[in-house]
């Protein structure tokens, strides 16, 4: 028996995260563009609004203290091109922001280019079709690592050649990581030094999954939490993770 809704809500703001949308398809991964749509008019309707990428730094960081109750940060992963076909129209037909977290390799053409369709990711000339003031990009690894599977020296050095590539393709992008797969190293201490370095290198911040409504101010920048939205959730489902998160039956 799911009593979820007994639970009290979590004091923070919503982050959320998207991978694929796309037409007729709804897994784990992909949500069609119709319960998109329903899910971003109820949040409109219900009086949320979302935040920039800066502007949801400024407040887990507690230099913003005062902004909307109901501000949310929406985030996509990986890069796909529909993101471009289907979100895009859509957060400019609202006057949304969003984030979006793009892997380096399918911008410079090094990575081998996946069949056309619901896995095609964007090149360089749709990632500049993107208005900066609707969505700011964020790095999601070079060939979408898996963090806990590396030693640290691999792991700086995709970070670095991450932004490089950013960089020299003229991309605006803010120095954010959204770990590929949510995964991190699982020893502490290589955590720990991961951690440091990316503070001394000027990473602003990093997100993983977690499942939780992200707590305001953060206490950690680089274990900011996220909400996986899931093409299968109702939109009962979706309400109830918006306010305690992913939750399990008892």
């Amino acid at each position: 028996m799911n009593l979820s809704w007994l639970l009290p809500e979590i004091d923070g703001i919503p982050v959320l995260m998207y991978h694929r949308v796309w037409p007729g398809q709804s897994d784990d991964l992909t949500i069609t563009p119709e319960k998109l749509r329903e899910q971003w008019t109820y949040l409109q309707t219900e009086g949320y609004s979302t935040l920039t990428l800066p502007q949801y730094l400024d407040i887990a960081n507690g230099k913003t203290k005062h902004y909307p109750k109901k501000s949310l940060l929406i985030t996509f992963d990986d890069g796909y091109l529909n993101n471009l076909t289907y979100a895009y129209p859509l957060l400019k037909e609202m006057a949304w922001k969003a984030t979006f977290f793009i892997i380096a390799n399918t911008i410079d053409g090094s990575a081998k280019k996946e069949e056309p369709g619901v896995n095609e990711k964007m090149g360089l000339k749709d990632l500049k079709k993107l208005d900066t003031n609707i969505v700011q990009l964020g790095l999601h690894g070079y060939h979408h690592e898996h963090f806990d599977q590396l030693n640290l020296d691999d792991i700086k050095t995709v970070m670095r050649t991450s932004s490089a590539i950013m960089d020299e393709s003229g991309l605006h992008h803010y120095d954010v990581l959204a770990y590929p797969y949510g995964a991190r190293p699982k020893n502490l201490r290589v955590l720990a030094e991961l951690k440091l370095w990316m503070q001394e290198h000027g990473i602003q911040a990093a997100f993983r999954i977690g499942n939780q409504v992200s707590k305001i101010p953060s206490p950690d920048i680089y274990e900011i939490k996220r909400i996986d939205i899931t093409g299968t959730d109702t939109l009962e489902e979706f309400k109830i993770k918006l306010k305690k998160g992913k939750l399990k039956p008892f």
